[in-house]
């Protein structure tokens, strides 16, 4: 159980949507690990899903590295706003000074909200009030669940859940394993993603869930671009709705409303 603002224990439940039941068909692209040290890239994949009409996310973090206080790239955070895409946070510094990860499956409550309003404060300050939490790797522990329902966030995402978050409650719901190309924080390392995503896409294709994530990262190789792009297209075609988040929070809470 989790505690409320009001000393109400929260409860967290699964959800799913029935079998054959769900006409929901939505793609969720999202843009991750968004600094200033990775904006090139970050800028190129943002570009390239908007000349394609995308509708997509991108994973802002705050304070790269322990380094890179967004306020101080007013440049990096005016291009960031201008781009037609929902901003979500993306963990504090997503990995400190000595390569550590943001870690929030492993860390007590109290280290998970200074961190989380520590975060907050910075988007607070550069004008951007996210909602919704994509913590570092897709890891989450309870206390800081807790965290962020306290902190009036509304969805959370895991590797292989969503986590729809409310003052009252918490409820995962099961989706498909993100396609991911970025395993290893280098380019070049990760060029051995390439046919692993390949793979996954093929099942997805058969499988159609009612959720498909792509996330694209700075650091995925290089080559794997068109592959995403052929990936996106694919799906387009076959039904799915590119989706930000906003709206798959909406869903949802249409899902949780109708059980």
């Amino acid at each position: 159980m989790l505690i409320g603002l009001e000393g109400k224990e929260m409860t967290g439940v699964e959800m799913s949507f029935p079998k054959g039941g769900s006409n929901v068909k939505a793609l969720v692209v999202t843009v991750h690990d968004a600094c200033p040290a990775l904006a090139p890239r970050v800028f190129r994949l943002a570009n390239e899903l908007e000349n394609m009409s995308i509708p997509y996310n991108i994973a802002l973090i705050p304070f790269f590295n322990e380094r890179q206080d967004l306020p101080r790239f007013p440049d990096f955070v005016e291009r960031i706003k201008s781009l037609k895409a929902e901003v979500v946070l993306h963990g504090l510094y997503h990995q400190d000074k000595s390569g550590k990860f943001d870690d929030f499956h492993t860390i007590t409550k109290r280290v998970a909200e200074e961190e989380a309003r520590a975060a907050l404060e910075i988007f607070m300050e550069i004008g951007i009030a996210p909602k919704v939490f994509i913590p570092p790797a897709w890891k989450l522990n309870r206390v800081s669940i807790e965290v962020l329902a306290k902190l009036g966030f509304v969805l959370a995402e895991e590797q292989e859940k969503y986590i729809l978050i409310s003052k009252r409650d918490w409820r995962r719901v099961k989706v498909s394993k993100v396609l991911n190309w970025d395993s290893t924080g280098h380019p070049a390392k990760n060029i051995g993603n390439i046919d692993r995503c390949k793979r996954q896409f093929t099942r997805l294709v058969k499988k159609k869930p009612p959720f498909v994530r792509v996330a694209l990262h700075p650091n995925d190789p290089h080559k794997a671009l068109h592959d995403q792009e052929q990936m996106i297209s694919q799906f387009i075609g076959m039904g799915y709705r590119p989706t930000k988040y906003s709206g798959i929070v909406a869903m949802l809470q249409n899902l949780q409303r109708s059980r």
